[in-house]
């Protein structure tokens, strides 16, 4: 059978804080042995793998659990702040380490580098300064071997119980921030996607629907004059309440600038074409003439490219900021006016730009995953180099500092 871990002893204030920031330094001050193999994998990649190897995995890499618990009740009697050897930053770090150890994610990232990166005083500052349940054990403990504990440290017991609540929460918190670069780019890119497709669709129902009968382009020109009124009115109200002096903004023209697009690709599409008849008398060798006017359906025209092209601008730059600066404005209206003399609102190519469009968000949710992990296996792998070389410079000052001791004492 293995030998159990020697039990660890409370040391003075400085002391135990130099321990507590040293690499490893959780491990070793309150007796726990660091696990020999940290794997390589990245934790996706270990979840990916879990399936198969999860028994060998938490065999390898997983701590006592129960003596983290019971080594920290035994160290916190004497850090505790209610207790006159006691210190709260001490009692704090403390906290911090039961806390990290318990967490396997933070448990993780701390053994890549061998030290607390996320225990910063703001964060802190912020949950109380306590411990969660641990508080709560020490107090509990101290209450059953000493007895002698007044109210009043029962009280603050409980009130750091009830600060640090969110402590244990907090690590959590901590824990779960697992949004990496490469996570939230994905975020961004699929949220843009999805608005691109959502405009796309807009545009093509407009050009190829709307826009194609009196009895739907009537209706939503209405609609977007009254859109137009009321941003209009809310505007000039809250101009007049805050007592300003402001022009139109471009949010009221922009549904009228769509409305007269809808209106130039409806008139696009039907021309008034005079059609002549000629009648001819044989006897009298006379030809008479009838003109009549018929209107002709067109698929295209530059009229309705003129309307597409507008009703396009307008929703580029209603996907941005307000305030673009005129350059942009001017990318845009060429951006669409080139575009549209290809989409000419055929129905077939808009529906192809559709399905490019969810090809391409269906590829960020598949590849954008792939790349954070291998990211973070990469980053990880990185961490771990420095973290050995911060171990090796910790043990050779702390030989550097015995040579001094030594030749002082000799």
């Amino acid at each position: 059978m293995a030998s159990s871990p020697p039990t660890p002893s409370a040391l003075p204030t400085a002391e135990a804080i130099e321990i507590l920031l040293s690499p490893d330094g959780y491990y070793k001050y309150l007796g726990i042995p660091r696990p020999s193999n940290v794997d390589v994998l990245g934790p996706k990649f270990k979840d990916a793998m879990s399936a198969s190897e999860s028994n060998d995995d938490d065999n390898n890499n997983s701590i006592d659990l129960d003596q983290v618990k019971k080594n920290y009740r035994r160290l916190s009697l004497r850090h505790h702040p209610d207790r006159k050897t006691g210190d709260a930053e001490t009692f704090r770090m403390l906290n911090r380490a039961k806390v990290v150890l318990s967490n396997a994610k933070l448990r993780r990232e701390y053994d890549l580098v061998g030290l607390d990166l996320d225990d910063d005083a703001e964060d802190h500052a912020e949950d109380g300064g306590g411990g969660s349940s641990t508080s709560d054990n020490s107090s509990g403990v101290d209450s059953k071997n000493e007895g002698g504990v007044g109210n009043d440290n029962n009280k603050n017991a409980s009130t750091s119980k009830d600060s640090s609540s969110g402590k244990e929460e907090g690590s959590g918190g901590s824990s779960s921030k697992t949004e990496t670069v490469m996570s939230h780019l994905a975020s961004v890119t699929l949220a843009a996607i999805m608005q691109i497709f959502v405009r796309t669709g807009l545009l093509g129902t407009v050009s190829v629907l709307i826009s194609r009968y009196i009895i739907l382009t009537l209706p939503a020109m209405g609609v977007l004059a009254y859109i137009s009124y009321k941003i209009h009115s809310t505007l000039m109200a809250t101009l007049k309440e805050n007592k300003l002096s402001l022009p139109i903004s471009k949010d009221a023209l922009s549904p009228l600038a769509i409305a007269f697009g809808l209106l130039c690709m409806y008139r696009g599409r039907r021309f008034a074409v005079l059609v002549v008849a000629a009648v001819v008398d044989n006897g009298d060798a006379a030809v008479e003439t009838a003109a009549t006017t018929a209107v002709t359906y067109l698929d295209w025209s530059w009229t309705f490219w003129l309307g597409e092209a507008l009703v396009m601008t307008m929703f580029l730059m209603n996907s941005f900021d307000s305030k673009q600066p005129r350059a942009v404005i001017v990318a845009f209206v060429i951006v669409s006016l080139l575009f549209t003399l290809w989409l000419r609102g055929r129905f077939w190519r808009y529906a192809t730009i559709l399905f490019f469009e969810a090809v391409i968000a269906a590829l960020c949710v598949l590849v954008f995953p792939i790349m954070e992990m291998i990211l973070e296996s990469i980053v990880e792998d990185k961490m771990r180099k420095v973290g050995e070389k911060i171990r090796a410079h910790d043990q050779r000052m702390k030989e550097l500092l015995r040579k001094k001791k030594k030749e002082q004492s000799g």
